[in-house]
């Protein structure tokens, strides 16, 4: 499985003109491999959104880039309303939790994405610590989540929360400065590409 992590920052004039045009993708959902896509605006940096899409695999998302990207980007006319974009492709390596986090797509409020970039000595441990840490019980109030693993040392790590409290709780038992360094997106309904 694949997940994609985009970035966009948008300035304040364009934020809604941005909102408008990502609720436009709704044609991914007859892409084949597509899987789920969510998205919606960084807690901590306000001019920037975050979208997480979920491919079947590397073949599928290498075929829709070739053959209807283009034409769907064309359609929702979002082109103009940001002003940079970053885009990052990583392989699931495991969930948090039993289901995958695409069942939760349309039930989860906010997403945390952490972007970690590991050492290569030490690549193998951290993978280790991540399963011991998330897969020995999820967090009350956390729906699901995945592990990604990017090209050279990159990692992402995404987990989907059913309401604010539920998150703050998590923030408030002791992670609080693991958490300021990751982006918590609220998420936006119509966004969603299930």
């Amino acid at each position: 499985m694949l997940m994609k992590w985009i970035k966009c920052q948008v300035n304040e004039e364009n934020k809604r003109s941005f909102s408008k045009a990502q609720e436009r993708w709704g044609e991914l959902c007859h892409c084949s491999g597509f899987m789920g896509q969510i998205g919606g605006w960084n807690r901590n940096e306000l001019y920037e959104a975050g979208i997480l899409s979920i491919w079947k695999d590397l073949q599928s998302y290498q075929s829709f880039m070739q053959n209807q990207h283009d034409e769907i980007f064309g359609k929702s006319d979002q082109g103009g309303t940001y002003t940079n974009i970053s885009v990052d492709i990583y392989e699931k390596i495991f969930n948090i939790g039993t289901t995958d986090m695409t069942a939760f797509f349309c039930k989860g409020k906010l997403l945390r994405v952490a972007d970690c970039s590991v050492e290569n000595d030490k690549k193998a441990g951290f993978e280790q610590v991540q399963r011991n840490i998330w897969n020995k019980g999820m967090t009350p109030g956390m729906l699901s989540g995945a592990i990604g693993k990017g090209q050279s040392r990159r990692y992402l790590a995404a987990s989907l929360w059913d309401n604010e409290y539920s998150h703050q709780r998590y923030v408030d038992k002791g992670l609080a400065a693991l958490i300021r360094e990751a982006g918590v997106i609220e998420l936006h309904p119509k966004w969603a590409v299930i």
